[in-house]
């Protein structure tokens, strides 16, 4: 998918990472050095990150279909689009469970399950990321021209 000639996923895909890599650091320190201000600001770029990762996994989609099926290109976008659906969801239960357990944040044992998913569901989003970051540089996946 193009706008002005010019491959769309790759313009959507930075501001989702940069958001829910904020947001996951704020939310952390929030747990452990409680702060309100970290607080809001974690949660809204946590719950901004993964509203706005739609529109880059429905352009990666898209932009995904002329890669040659069975060639080392479409091994390594499996592997990128897997470990993205794997983040999202990750992400997306970190949303939920902070919303659901926000009253409930105060108990050791929560503050330890928020984090530690919030650590998974960062890990998958830079593994995912150099997957798709190896799509553009070594086989010029989403690159105009």
């Amino acid at each position: 998918m193009s706008f002005l000639d010019l491959p769309l996923h790759p313009r959507l895909v930075h501001f989702p990472i940069a958001l829910l890599l904020v947001g996951s650091v704020t939310v952390v320190i929030f747990l452990w050095k409680p702060r309100p201000r970290l607080e809001n600001m974690g949660f809204i770029s946590l719950l901004l990150g993964v509203i706005l990762t739609l529109p880059a996994i429905i352009t990666g989609l898209i932009d995904r279909s002329p890669i040659e099926p069975g060639s080392p290109a479409d091994q390594i976008a499996n592997l990128h689009t897997t470990a993205m659906f794997i983040m999202w969801g990750l992400y997306g239960l970190a949303v939920y469970f902070r919303y659901m357990w926000r009253d409930q944040l105060d108990q050791p044992r929560r503050r330890w399950q928020l984090t530690l998913l919030l650590i998974l569901a960062a890990i998958a989003l830079l593994v995912a990321a150099d997957f798709g970051g190896q799509l553009v540089y070594q086989y010029g996946i989403g690159v105009s021209g």
